[in-house]
């Protein structure tokens, strides 16, 4: 499988553009390269015999060039720009709007590219596009995988099929620039303040959380897209992977590609080294057929092809009804251990109702700052014997502890910064949570820190430890090794066993 890497969507200044595609040119990772301005005409550092030179010295290191079309031609120069880009022959060409096809049919180009914002969402359009000389056509990064799938079982003739697969969203284009309207200037005066982002403007809502991002006409996801823990998945539904460059790390990221895809480094370690290099918490909904913000875990991703064969009226074979008992019978959950049978089965059948409901999920909140000032002055020893008793009651199917054995000894620490509460407490060697016994001015080896309401969404399930820190609503001071230990293990506690019998 190649890998491409998609064009600059961002604005930034020329030696720095110079710079990146001259790494890009020795670099031995990528086997495609799209070259040219899309977004926004107003952008002048480069102009198309600067892109053209780019190309030339890409092709030079043995990979493809690709110059790429405006998506969003507003004005006579904007058509100018665009028969000169059709005009140039040493090169092939990503349409990505309907002009582009226009004038490349009538100048009887073929081989060219299908860009994603001309919006292919069936086989009838990609056809026209092929009779018209497209020879690979870029899929819509909404486009589930089992859509594009069946997109590519129904084509009666084969076509290269390039996914997004790494990079912010590109969700919607406008005539109208944000990043001015943010600076209060309008379009055409705008002092091309978007040069000063180099990953775009990042949009939050009142409560803080990293909602869309901002560039120029361009809006994006504030997440950052990426199949790299789904290249299992992925194989098969396309010829060529494409990723879309960021202001730092782009090359780090395609090289864990393509080690995922040589083999040499399994996707889910691939992904995981690649958080550290993402600039803001991954995502992959699209993918899966679900919201483009969520991030699907592998676990969860297994389960999926299972319900889509239960919804679609496929039935897995029925158990054997004379099958012997597992040797080792699941754990009881906490309601089994210390409520009689037909009130836990209430209680238990009243909390699935409840998780399972569409509506159902934590309200934002905070805790008034007079509960903080009394939480604060109160005694730190009954909240911390409470948390360590839930911990302890946690079945090790749900909180393994095996791999929290360096923690055995070390002070840590639970910080609920809107409650100002402050828990200390250590793991024994027997495996159990205990109050730490350190000095009351002692600082601990780690310190973990959320809100009231993150730390129970953490607990319920809402959210994934992954997201919270990258959103940076989770924050772990002190020991690095210890605090990645614990993120991870946040990150992997399987919370549903709590309601196993």
């Amino acid at each position: 499988m190649k890998l491409s890497l998609g064009p600059l969507l961002y604005y930034w200044p020329r030696q720095q553009t110079f710079d990146f595609y001259e790494a890009v040119a020795a670099s031995n990772t990528l086997d495609i390269v799209y070259l040219g301005e899309t977004v926004c005409s107003r952008r002048h550092e480069l102009r198309c015999e600067d892109w053209f030179e780019i190309a030339a010295r890409i092709a030079a290191s043995g990979k493809e060039a690709v110059l790429s079309t405006q998506t969003l031609v507003e004005s006579e120069s904007d058509l100018k720009t665009l028969r000169r880009i059709v005009e140039n022959a040493d090169f092939r060409i990503e349409a990505n709007d309907m002009g582009a096809v226009r004038l490349l049919a009538a100048a009887g180009r073929r081989g060219w590219v299908a860009g994603a914002t001309l919006n292919v969402f069936n086989p009838d359009t990609l056809n026209l596009l092929v009779a018209e000389g497209a020879s690979r056509w870029a899929a819509p990064p909404e486009m589930p995988g089992a859509d594009i799938a069946d997109f590519r079982a129904g084509m009666p003739a084969p076509i290269e099929t390039e996914i997004f697969a790494y990079g912010r969203l590109p969700l919607a284009y406008s005539a109208r620039c944000f990043t001015a309207r943010h600076h209060n200037l309008q379009k055409d005066a705008c002092a091309f303040r978007c040069i000063e982002d180099g990953d775009g403007m990042l949009l939050r809502t009142r409560e803080g959380e990293a909602f869309l991002t901002l560039n120029g006409i361009q809006t994006q996801s504030a997440r950052v897209y990426s199949l790299l823990g789904d290249l299992e998945r992925v194989a098969g539904h396309a010829e060529i992977l494409r990723i879309s460059p960021q202001s730092a790390h782009t090359l780090e990221i395609a090289a864990l590609f393509r080690e995922a895809l040589d083999g040499r480094t399994a996707p889910a370690a691939a992904h995981e080294a690649s958080l550290a290099l993402l600039p803001e918490a991954p995502c992959n909904g699209f993918w899966h057929g679900r919201a483009g913000h969520e991030q699907i875990s592998a676990e969860d991703a297994e389960r999926q092809p299972k319900d889509v064969s239960a919804a679609n009226g496929v039935c897995a074979a029925a158990p054997d009804a004379e099958a012997p008992p597992a040797e080792n019978p699941p754990p009881q959950s906490l309601f089994a251990r210390f409520l009689p049978e037909r009130l836990r089965e209430h209680l238990e059948a009243r909390f699935r109702q409840w998780a399972q409901a569409p509506h159902a999920r934590l309200p934002a909140f905070t805790v008034p700052a007079p509960i903080a000032k009394i939480s604060v002055r109160l005694p730190k020893l009954p909240p911390t014997l409470a948390l360590t008793a839930a911990l302890n009651l946690a079945p090790d199917s749900m909180l393994p502890r095996a791999p929290l054995a360096p923690l055995i000894g070390r002070h840590l620490r639970l910080h609920v910064l809107d409650a100002g509460l402050r828990l200390d407490f250590t793991l024994n060697a027997k495996g159990r949570f205990r109050p730490s016994r350190a000095a009351a001015n002692a600082q601990p080896e780690m310190t973990i820190s959320a809100s009231l309401r993150d730390f129970i969404a953490l607990a319920l399930g809402e959210e994934d430890a992954d997201t919270l820190f990258f959103a940076r609503r989770l924050l772990i001071e002190g020991d690095t090794s210890l605090g990645l230990l614990v993120k991870n293990t946040l990150s992997s506690t399987k919370w549903s066993d709590f309601l196993r019998r």
